[in-house]
């Protein structure tokens, strides 16, 4: 055979080969998805899962495998290109396409996992992490209403079906455009400006705040601005005061800091300030002045005078936890406790958990001005900053006035709901509890008529799937009367109506 005959064939069996690696592409001119996209997609699937040589890793040209598939070399093209882009395949000059060696899976992915080694002994593990006072396990670390939808009751849950997911998307969508890839670079520790801006004049014109944006951080919610005002303030074994009965969380938190935890019990005033004079001085105070938890009681003005003049004295700070007091239904509101200090011993703190929903994961600290900087420090050791996209959505929803207009559809909707909770509770369940109504908040406490009756009552509702949080697990030292919490927020009439009857019938049936 002559030389050139020889070249001739081989040319021919290479583009034979090539093409066989692409005999089973069928493009569907009917489908939604564009001939580009089929011809990319199939391509790429026939490269991972196929097993290529010498001979057959040539793919055809462009002009040929548009003839062979009977669309245009535009097409091909652009398929081509993106096999290129994403490294699939290479290009030789003077020889053609061909399929990349090594695939990007290579770099993807792992090779198949193995089972790790068995280990018998439990691990060693901190002081710090054994002395949470968390006794959770597994799932039960999953915060989210567990099964399916339904009335549960679980306490300080929004009515999340009620936030205005259009406007917010728009927003997202028009802030995205205008400022692009500068919101995916890094951002401030300090937090967005805008929404620090934002945030400032929300709390001057509507909490009675004294701050200007300079004093906001932005955080990950409550719990990271306790954390952080902890670490910036406590040293191991200094004194930490928190209510009792109080937020649990708080509890948790200012623990894992470090601090020795004294609860101090609560009256109807708030948090109770005298005690034995030998007692070490704290370093900081948790207090919910406008919306106690989980009792309900706002704090008397005199009550917040005597505590920020108790601070001064002992020089410690107080860790103000604004919590709910957007959703007050009676009586006028009281400014918040760092608008009545001169002295730059409060910390400001506040969520957008229940006020918009609690997976946006954003709070803010309004801090006294000598806190800032160290504070800053603090955050960007731990996280460095929160999603810069979900920042500046939110900004633009403060400064057009979605955000004040939200809280105010809200206010009326629990407000309704809370009327008819009720109505309906005492009216089914007036025989077996005492309602506490408190002038604000998502829950109620429902004290037990008959102590005895807790274990069956708390039976039944485990059988009947609703989850009110038993008043026990926020005490700490305190005597705890046998009370159930009840959130009402997030269910409408026709649900609380249902969920109420089918309790009542349940304890009816156990009971009498």
């Amino acid at each position: 055979m002559k030389r050139g005959s020889a070249k001739k064939l081989g040319k021919k069996q290479r583009r034979r080969h090539s093409i066989m690696a692409f005999e089973m592409i069928r493009l569907d001119r009917a489908a939604k998805e564009a001939l580009h996209e089929q011809l990319y997609r199939q391509i790429r699937d026939e490269l991972v899962s196929a097993t290529f040589n010498n001979n057959s890793s040539r793919l055809p040209s462009s002009r040929e495998l548009a003839a062979d598939l009977g669309v245009s070399r535009f097409t091909v093209n652009v398929a081509f290109s993106r096999l290129h882009s994403e490294g699939y395949l290479q290009s030789r000059i003077g020889s053609g396409t061909f399929v990349a060696e090594p695939l990007p899976e290579t770099f993807l992915s792992a090779q198949t996992a193995k089972a790790g080694p068995h280990i018998e002994r439990p691990p060693r593990l901190s002081d710090r992490v054994r002395n949470i006072p968390d006794h959770r396990v597994g799932k039960q670390f999953d915060f989210g209403i567990a099964g399916p939808p339904g009335v549960t009751f679980v306490p300080a849950v929004a009515a999340l079906d009620e936030f205005p997911i259009e406007i917010w998307e728009r927003l997202r969508a028009e802030v995205l455009a205008k400022k692009g890839a500068h919101l995916l670079q890094y951002a401030s520790s300090r937090g967005d400006p805008d929404l620090r801006k934002a945030l400032a004049t929300y709390l001057c014109d509507y909490r009675g705040a004294r701050c200007h944006a300079d004093q906001i951080i932005i955080t990950a919610g409550t719990q990271q601005a306790m954390m952080i005002s902890a670490m910036a303030l406590v040293n191991r074994g200094e004194v930490a005061w928190i209510e009792d009965p109080g937020f649990y969380q708080a509890r948790r938190t200012f623990g894992f800091a470090g601090a020795t935890v004294v609860p101090r019990p609560v009256d109807r005033e708030g948090i109770t300030i005298a005690g034995p004079s030998k007692q070490r001085s704290p370093k900081i105070i948790y207090v919910t002045p406008s919306h106690q938890f989980p009792l309900g009681m706002t704090m008397s003005l005199s009550r917040r005078t005597a505590l920020i003049e108790f601070a001064c004295a002992c020089d410690a700070y107080i860790f103000e936890d604004d919590h709910n007091s957007e959703f007050r239904y009676t009586g006028p509101p009281l400014p918040c406790l760092q608008g009545l200090d001169n002295s730059g011993r409060v910390i400001y703190a506040g969520t957008m958990s229940k006020i918009l929903y609690p997976s946006l994961r954003l709070g803010y600290i309004l801090a006294p001005e000598q806190l800032v900087e160290p504070m800053i420090k603090i955050r960007a050791v731990m996280d460095q900053h929160s999603p810069a996209i979900d920042q500046a959505t939110l900004a633009r929803f403060l400064t057009e006035g979605f955000f004040l207009s939200h809280i105010k559809r809200m206010r009326k909707l629990y407000s309704d709901r809370r009327e008819f909770f009720i109505q309906q509770f005492n009216n089914l369940l007036g025989k077996y509890f005492v309602l506490e109504i408190p002038e604000a908040g998502l829950h109620f406490v429902a004290w037990l008529r008959q102590k005895e009756n807790l274990p069956l009552i708390t039976r039944v509702c485990t059988e009947i799937g609703i989850r009110p949080s038993p008043l026990s697990s926020c005490f700490m030292k305190a005597e705890a009367e046998p009370a159930l919490t009840f959130g009402f927020a997030a269910w409408s009439r026709a649900q609380i109506r249902e969920g109420l009857s089918k309790f009542a019938a349940a304890l009816n049936s156990k009971l009498n």
